[in-house]
Protein backbone atom coordinates (compact mmCIF):
# COMPACT_ATOMS: atom_id res chain seq x y z
CA UNK A 1 0.00 0.00 0.00
CA UNK A 2 2.79 2.44 0.89
CA UNK A 3 4.21 2.65 -2.60
CA UNK A 4 0.80 2.78 -4.27
CA UNK A 5 -0.06 5.74 -2.05
CA UNK A 6 3.27 7.34 -2.95
CA UNK A 7 2.52 6.92 -6.65
CA UNK A 8 -1.01 8.24 -6.35
CA UNK A 9 -0.10 11.26 -4.26
CA UNK A 10 2.77 12.07 -6.62
CA UNK A 11 0.28 12.26 -9.45
CA UNK A 12 -2.36 14.06 -7.43
CA UNK A 13 -0.64 17.33 -8.23
CA UNK A 14 -2.06 16.82 -11.69
CA UNK A 15 -5.07 14.61 -11.02
CA UNK A 16 -7.61 14.44 -8.21
CA UNK A 17 -8.04 10.70 -8.06
CA UNK A 18 -11.32 8.87 -8.13
CA UNK A 19 -13.11 5.84 -9.41
CA UNK A 20 -16.39 7.21 -10.63
CA UNK A 21 -16.38 10.33 -12.74
CA UNK A 22 -14.26 13.16 -14.12
CA UNK A 23 -14.35 16.40 -12.15
CA UNK A 24 -12.70 19.56 -13.43
CA UNK A 25 -10.44 21.01 -10.74
CA UNK A 26 -8.19 24.03 -11.03
CA UNK A 27 -5.84 23.77 -8.08
CA UNK A 28 -4.67 27.35 -8.35
CA UNK A 29 -8.14 28.71 -7.62
CA UNK A 30 -9.83 25.95 -5.61
CA UNK A 31 -10.27 25.77 -1.89
CA UNK A 32 -8.40 23.12 0.05
CA UNK A 33 -9.21 19.60 -1.15
CA UNK A 34 -9.33 16.57 1.12
CA UNK A 35 -7.64 13.33 0.06
CA UNK A 36 -8.45 10.01 1.71
CA UNK A 37 -6.63 6.86 0.63
CA UNK A 38 -7.05 3.34 2.02
CA UNK A 39 -6.31 -0.17 0.79
CA UNK A 40 -7.98 -2.68 3.11
CA UNK A 41 -6.97 -6.24 2.24
CA UNK A 42 -6.59 -9.81 3.49
CA UNK A 43 -2.80 -9.91 3.15
CA UNK A 44 -0.89 -7.12 4.88
CA UNK A 45 -0.39 -7.23 8.64
CA UNK A 46 -0.21 -3.43 8.94
CA UNK A 47 -2.86 -1.42 7.15
CA UNK A 48 -3.52 2.31 7.10
CA UNK A 49 -5.92 5.06 6.16
CA UNK A 50 -4.11 8.18 4.94
CA UNK A 51 -5.75 11.61 5.19
CA UNK A 52 -4.24 14.79 3.75
CA UNK A 53 -5.40 18.18 2.56
CA UNK A 54 -3.80 20.18 -0.19
CA UNK A 55 -2.84 23.81 0.33
CA UNK A 56 -3.42 25.38 -3.09
CA UNK A 57 -0.80 27.70 -4.50
CA UNK A 58 -0.66 29.25 -7.98
CA UNK A 59 1.98 26.87 -9.35
CA UNK A 60 2.29 24.20 -6.69
CA UNK A 61 0.42 21.94 -4.28
CA UNK A 62 1.51 21.38 -0.70
CA UNK A 63 -0.07 18.69 1.45
CA UNK A 64 -1.01 19.05 5.11
CA UNK A 65 -1.40 15.93 7.23
CA UNK A 66 -4.74 15.60 9.03
CA UNK A 67 -3.90 14.52 12.57
CA UNK A 68 -7.08 14.85 14.65
CA UNK A 69 -9.71 12.82 12.79
CA UNK A 70 -11.77 9.99 14.22
CA UNK A 71 -11.34 7.12 11.78
CA UNK A 72 -13.37 3.91 11.87
CA UNK A 73 -13.62 0.90 9.61
CA UNK A 74 -17.03 -0.78 9.71
CA UNK A 75 -17.15 -4.53 9.02
CA UNK A 76 -20.58 -5.82 8.09
CA UNK A 77 -23.20 -3.84 10.02
CA UNK A 78 -22.08 -3.88 13.61
CA UNK A 79 -18.32 -4.41 13.98
CA UNK A 80 -16.16 -1.30 14.31
CA UNK A 81 -12.36 -0.96 14.13
CA UNK A 82 -10.88 2.27 15.46
CA UNK A 83 -7.77 3.51 13.66
CA UNK A 84 -4.98 5.13 15.71
CA UNK A 85 -2.99 8.07 14.35
CA UNK A 86 0.73 7.44 13.77
CA UNK A 87 2.61 9.94 11.57
CA UNK A 88 2.40 11.47 8.10
CA UNK A 89 -1.40 11.56 8.01
CA UNK A 90 -1.56 7.79 8.64
CA UNK A 91 -4.21 6.12 10.78
CA UNK A 92 -3.34 2.49 11.54
CA UNK A 93 -5.86 -0.32 11.87
CA UNK A 94 -5.32 -2.74 14.78
CA UNK A 95 -2.23 -4.90 14.25
CA UNK A 96 -3.02 -8.20 12.60
CA UNK A 97 -6.27 -6.99 11.03
CA UNK A 98 -7.10 -8.71 7.75
CA UNK A 99 -10.22 -8.21 5.68
CA UNK A 100 -12.65 -11.09 5.25
CA UNK A 101 -13.79 -12.18 1.81
CA UNK A 102 -17.43 -11.71 0.81
CA UNK A 103 -17.87 -9.22 3.67
CA UNK A 104 -18.84 -5.55 3.13
CA UNK A 105 -16.67 -2.78 4.55
CA UNK A 106 -17.23 0.94 4.92
CA UNK A 107 -14.95 3.76 6.00
CA UNK A 108 -16.25 6.50 8.32
CA UNK A 109 -14.28 9.62 9.23
CA UNK A 110 -15.32 12.46 11.53
CA UNK A 111 -13.22 15.61 11.27
CA UNK A 112 -13.60 19.37 11.42
CA UNK A 113 -17.32 19.10 12.18
CA UNK A 114 -18.10 16.89 9.17
CA UNK A 115 -18.70 13.16 8.71
CA UNK A 116 -17.30 11.39 5.67
CA UNK A 117 -18.39 7.94 4.53
CA UNK A 118 -17.33 5.66 1.72
CA UNK A 119 -19.52 3.42 -0.36
CA UNK A 120 -19.82 -0.20 0.79
CA UNK A 121 -17.02 -2.28 -0.69
CA UNK A 122 -16.69 -6.08 -0.59
CA UNK A 123 -13.60 -8.28 -0.82
CA UNK A 124 -13.77 -10.98 -3.50
CA UNK A 125 -11.37 -13.98 -3.43
CA UNK A 126 -8.25 -13.97 -5.60
CA UNK A 127 -6.64 -16.88 -7.46
CA UNK A 128 -2.93 -17.54 -6.94
CA UNK A 129 -0.32 -16.53 -9.50
CA UNK A 130 0.52 -19.74 -11.36
CA UNK A 131 3.66 -18.73 -13.24
CA UNK A 132 6.02 -15.78 -13.71
CA UNK A 133 8.54 -15.55 -16.53
CA UNK A 134 10.87 -12.99 -18.12
CA UNK A 135 11.69 -12.02 -21.70
CA UNK A 136 14.76 -9.99 -22.58
CA UNK A 137 13.91 -6.86 -24.57
CA UNK A 138 16.87 -5.35 -26.39
CA UNK A 139 16.45 -1.56 -26.39
CA UNK A 140 12.81 -2.22 -25.52
CA UNK A 141 12.37 -0.62 -22.09
CA UNK A 142 11.46 3.05 -21.63
CA UNK A 143 13.71 4.74 -19.07
CA UNK A 144 14.12 8.50 -18.58
CA UNK A 145 13.06 9.20 -22.13
CA UNK A 146 15.33 6.59 -23.68
CA UNK A 147 14.95 3.05 -24.99
CA UNK A 148 17.29 0.76 -23.08
CA UNK A 149 17.89 -2.96 -22.54
CA UNK A 150 15.84 -4.79 -19.94
CA UNK A 151 13.33 -7.52 -19.21
CA UNK A 152 9.59 -7.72 -19.64
CA UNK A 153 7.95 -9.72 -16.86
CA UNK A 154 4.80 -11.76 -17.54
CA UNK A 155 2.51 -13.97 -15.48
CA UNK A 156 -0.20 -16.60 -15.88
CA UNK A 157 -3.15 -16.87 -13.50
CA UNK A 158 -6.54 -18.60 -13.49
CA UNK A 159 -9.62 -16.42 -13.64
CA UNK A 160 -12.54 -17.47 -11.44
CA UNK A 161 -15.72 -18.83 -13.00
CA UNK A 162 -17.66 -15.93 -11.49
CA UNK A 163 -18.27 -13.09 -13.92
CA UNK A 164 -17.27 -9.58 -13.03
CA UNK A 165 -13.76 -10.11 -11.65
CA UNK A 166 -11.40 -7.16 -11.66
CA UNK A 167 -7.62 -7.32 -11.25
CA UNK A 168 -4.74 -5.03 -10.40
CA UNK A 169 -0.99 -5.79 -10.41
CA UNK A 170 1.91 -4.07 -8.66
CA UNK A 171 5.49 -5.04 -7.98
CA UNK A 172 8.49 -4.46 -5.75
CA UNK A 173 11.90 -4.96 -7.36
CA UNK A 174 14.92 -5.75 -5.17
CA UNK A 175 18.33 -4.81 -6.57
CA UNK A 176 21.48 -5.45 -4.53
CA UNK A 177 23.11 -2.11 -3.84
CA UNK A 178 26.84 -1.63 -3.28
CA UNK A 179 26.77 2.07 -2.35
CA UNK A 180 24.85 3.39 0.64
CA UNK A 181 25.70 7.11 0.68
CA UNK A 182 26.33 9.80 -1.91
CA UNK A 183 27.66 13.31 -1.28
CA UNK A 184 27.24 16.00 -3.91
CA UNK A 185 29.97 18.58 -3.44
CA UNK A 186 31.22 17.11 -0.19
CA UNK A 187 32.57 14.09 1.65
CA UNK A 188 30.85 11.53 3.89
CA UNK A 189 31.61 11.15 7.60
CA UNK A 190 30.19 8.40 9.84
CA UNK A 191 29.35 10.79 12.68
CA UNK A 192 26.86 11.48 14.03
CA UNK A 193 25.77 7.83 14.13
CA UNK A 194 23.81 6.03 12.86
CA UNK A 195 23.22 8.03 9.67
CA UNK A 196 26.46 9.95 9.36
CA UNK A 197 26.47 13.08 7.22
CA UNK A 198 27.90 14.80 4.17
CA UNK A 199 30.28 17.66 4.92
CA UNK A 200 30.43 20.36 2.25
CA UNK A 201 33.70 20.90 0.43
CA UNK A 202 33.92 24.13 -1.62
CA UNK A 203 36.47 22.69 -4.04
CA UNK A 204 34.36 19.59 -4.76
CA UNK A 205 31.21 21.70 -5.07
CA UNK A 206 32.91 24.05 -7.53
CA UNK A 207 33.91 21.10 -9.70
CA UNK A 208 30.48 19.45 -9.42
CA UNK A 209 31.92 16.26 -7.89
CA UNK A 210 29.71 13.60 -6.34
CA UNK A 211 31.36 10.87 -4.24
CA UNK A 212 29.69 7.53 -3.48
CA UNK A 213 30.44 5.36 -0.44
CA UNK A 214 30.32 1.58 -0.22
CA UNK A 215 27.86 -0.17 2.09
CA UNK A 216 29.20 -1.59 5.34
CA UNK A 217 26.82 -4.56 5.01
CA UNK A 218 24.55 -6.22 2.47
CA UNK A 219 21.94 -3.82 1.16
CA UNK A 220 19.09 -3.88 -1.34
CA UNK A 221 17.37 -1.00 -3.10
CA UNK A 222 13.60 -1.39 -3.46
CA UNK A 223 12.06 -0.07 -6.67
CA UNK A 224 8.28 0.16 -7.02
CA UNK A 225 5.72 0.06 -9.82
CA UNK A 226 5.26 3.38 -11.58
CA UNK A 227 2.28 2.47 -13.74
CA UNK A 228 -1.28 1.46 -12.93
CA UNK A 229 -2.05 -2.02 -14.28
CA UNK A 230 -5.70 -3.11 -14.11
CA UNK A 231 -7.89 -5.54 -16.05
CA UNK A 232 -11.46 -6.82 -16.24
CA UNK A 233 -12.28 -10.47 -16.98
CA UNK A 234 -14.83 -9.55 -19.68
CA UNK A 235 -12.89 -11.59 -22.25
CA UNK A 236 -11.28 -14.21 -20.01
CA UNK A 237 -14.05 -15.33 -17.67
CA UNK A 238 -13.22 -18.74 -16.21
CA UNK A 239 -10.12 -19.11 -18.38
CA UNK A 240 -6.40 -18.81 -17.76
CA UNK A 241 -5.05 -15.29 -18.08
CA UNK A 242 -1.86 -15.94 -20.06
CA UNK A 243 1.08 -13.67 -20.65
CA UNK A 244 -0.14 -10.66 -18.69
CA UNK A 245 2.61 -8.03 -18.80
CA UNK A 246 3.19 -6.89 -15.22
CA UNK A 247 6.59 -5.15 -15.27
CA UNK A 248 9.21 -3.58 -17.51
CA UNK A 249 12.52 -3.84 -15.68
CA UNK A 250 15.59 -1.91 -16.91
CA UNK A 251 18.93 -3.70 -17.07
CA UNK A 252 20.18 -2.01 -13.92
CA UNK A 253 23.16 -4.31 -13.35
CA UNK A 254 24.62 -7.59 -14.51
CA UNK A 255 23.74 -9.56 -11.37
CA UNK A 256 20.37 -11.09 -10.54
CA UNK A 257 17.38 -9.18 -9.22
CA UNK A 258 14.27 -10.35 -7.38
CA UNK A 259 10.80 -9.11 -8.22
CA UNK A 260 7.78 -9.52 -5.93
CA UNK A 261 4.59 -9.46 -8.01
CA UNK A 262 1.39 -8.61 -6.14
CA UNK A 263 -1.97 -9.56 -7.62
CA UNK A 264 -5.18 -7.95 -6.35
CA UNK A 265 -8.85 -8.76 -6.78
CA UNK A 266 -10.50 -5.34 -6.68
CA UNK A 267 -14.07 -4.03 -6.88
CA UNK A 268 -15.68 -2.56 -9.98
CA UNK A 269 -15.56 0.92 -8.44
CA UNK A 270 -11.80 0.57 -7.85
CA UNK A 271 -11.34 -0.70 -11.42
CA UNK A 272 -13.26 2.29 -12.79
CA UNK A 273 -11.16 4.62 -10.66
CA UNK A 274 -7.84 3.29 -11.89
CA UNK A 275 -9.02 2.79 -15.46
CA UNK A 276 -9.97 6.46 -15.76
CA UNK A 277 -6.58 7.35 -14.34
CA UNK A 278 -4.88 5.16 -16.96
CA UNK A 279 -6.91 6.78 -19.74
CA UNK A 280 -6.03 10.28 -18.54
CA UNK A 281 -2.35 9.72 -17.79
CA UNK A 282 -0.64 6.63 -19.16
CA UNK A 283 -2.48 6.73 -22.47
CA UNK A 284 -1.98 10.45 -22.84
CA UNK A 285 1.71 10.39 -22.02
CA UNK A 286 2.99 9.99 -18.48
CA UNK A 287 2.01 10.92 -14.95
CA UNK A 288 4.01 14.10 -15.53
CA UNK A 289 1.67 15.21 -18.32
CA UNK A 290 -1.37 17.28 -17.42
CA UNK A 291 -4.53 15.20 -18.00
CA UNK A 292 -7.75 16.72 -19.32
CA UNK A 293 -9.57 16.56 -15.97
CA UNK A 294 -9.33 15.51 -12.36
CA UNK A 295 -11.43 12.79 -10.74
CA UNK A 296 -13.45 12.37 -7.57
CA UNK A 297 -13.64 9.22 -5.48
CA UNK A 298 -16.04 6.98 -3.56
CA UNK A 299 -15.96 8.96 -0.29
CA UNK A 300 -18.54 11.68 0.41
CA UNK A 301 -19.10 14.41 2.97
CA UNK A 302 -22.55 13.56 4.37
CA UNK A 303 -23.27 17.16 5.33
CA UNK A 304 -21.95 18.70 2.12
CA UNK A 305 -22.27 16.31 -0.81
CA UNK A 306 -20.99 18.95 -3.21
CA UNK A 307 -17.50 18.71 -1.69
CA UNK A 308 -15.07 16.92 -4.00
CA UNK A 309 -13.06 14.35 -2.02
CA UNK A 310 -10.01 12.89 -3.70
CA UNK A 311 -8.62 9.42 -3.10
CA UNK A 312 -10.10 5.96 -2.91
CA UNK A 313 -11.34 3.57 -0.25
CA UNK A 314 -10.41 0.20 -1.72
CA UNK A 315 -10.89 -3.29 -0.34
CA UNK A 316 -9.09 -6.16 -2.02
CA UNK A 317 -7.91 -9.71 -1.81
CA UNK A 318 -4.20 -9.95 -2.45
CA UNK A 319 -1.64 -12.62 -3.28
CA UNK A 320 2.03 -12.40 -4.20
CA UNK A 321 4.77 -14.44 -5.80
CA UNK A 322 8.49 -13.77 -6.21
CA UNK A 323 10.67 -14.43 -9.22
CA UNK A 324 14.43 -14.19 -9.81
CA UNK A 325 15.36 -12.19 -12.90
CA UNK A 326 18.48 -13.99 -14.09
CA UNK A 327 20.52 -11.58 -16.13
CA UNK A 328 22.39 -14.10 -18.25
CA UNK A 329 22.70 -12.04 -21.43
CA UNK A 330 26.34 -11.50 -22.38
CA UNK A 331 26.41 -10.35 -26.01
CA UNK A 332 28.41 -7.30 -27.09
CA UNK A 333 26.88 -3.88 -26.64
CA UNK A 334 24.77 -4.81 -23.63
CA UNK A 335 24.87 -1.99 -21.08
CA UNK A 336 23.86 -1.91 -17.43
CA UNK A 337 22.64 1.54 -16.42
CA UNK A 338 23.35 1.13 -12.70
CA UNK A 339 21.26 2.26 -9.76
CA UNK A 340 21.92 6.02 -10.01
CA UNK A 341 19.60 6.83 -12.94
CA UNK A 342 22.35 6.25 -15.45
CA UNK A 343 25.15 7.96 -13.52
CA UNK A 344 28.11 5.71 -12.83
CA UNK A 345 29.30 5.58 -9.17
CA UNK A 346 32.37 7.62 -8.21
CA UNK A 347 34.05 6.35 -5.03
CA UNK A 348 36.08 8.87 -3.04
CA UNK A 349 39.77 8.32 -3.92
CA UNK A 350 42.03 6.81 -1.27
CA UNK A 351 44.66 9.21 0.03
CA UNK A 352 47.20 9.38 2.82
CA UNK A 353 44.39 9.21 5.41
CA UNK A 354 43.90 5.44 5.79
CA UNK A 355 40.55 5.98 7.55
CA UNK A 356 39.08 7.22 4.29
CA UNK A 357 36.93 6.58 2.49
CA UNK A 358 34.59 5.24 5.19
CA UNK A 359 31.84 2.71 4.70
CA UNK A 360 28.22 3.87 5.00
CA UNK A 361 25.36 2.05 6.77
CA UNK A 362 22.37 0.57 4.96
CA UNK A 363 19.53 2.59 6.46
CA UNK A 364 16.13 0.88 6.52
CA UNK A 365 13.46 2.80 4.61
CA UNK A 366 10.67 2.24 2.12
CA UNK A 367 13.27 2.18 -0.66
CA UNK A 368 16.15 0.33 1.02
CA UNK A 369 16.68 -2.69 3.29
CA UNK A 370 19.54 -4.70 4.78
CA UNK A 371 17.23 -7.68 5.30
CA UNK A 372 17.76 -10.26 2.56
CA UNK A 373 14.52 -10.62 0.55
CA UNK A 374 12.82 -14.00 0.85
CA UNK A 375 13.76 -16.08 -2.19
CA UNK A 376 16.89 -14.08 -2.99
CA UNK A 377 19.58 -15.90 -5.01
CA UNK A 378 23.00 -14.28 -5.56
Amino acid sequence: MKYRIKLLLAAVGLVVFACVEPYDLNFGSQKEILFIEADINDFDSLQYVIIKKNIPEPNNIVYRNIENAKVQLIEGTNKFYDCAYTTGGKYQLPKGFKAKTNTPYQLRIVMEGSTYESTLETVTPISPIERIYAQFAEKGIDFLGKKIDGHRIFLDTKDAETKGQYYMWQYKLYEKQSYCASCNGGRYFTTPAPLGRCVDDANLARRGVTYDYLCVSNCWDIIYSEEVNVMTDNYTNGQTIKGRLVANVPYYQFRNALIDIQQFSISKSAFDYFNIMVNQTQRNGTLADTPPAGLIGNIKNLSDKSEAVGGLFMVSSKTSKTFIIQRKESFGGLNAIGLFNGRQPTPEPMGNDTSRPPFAPCIESETRTKIQPIGWID
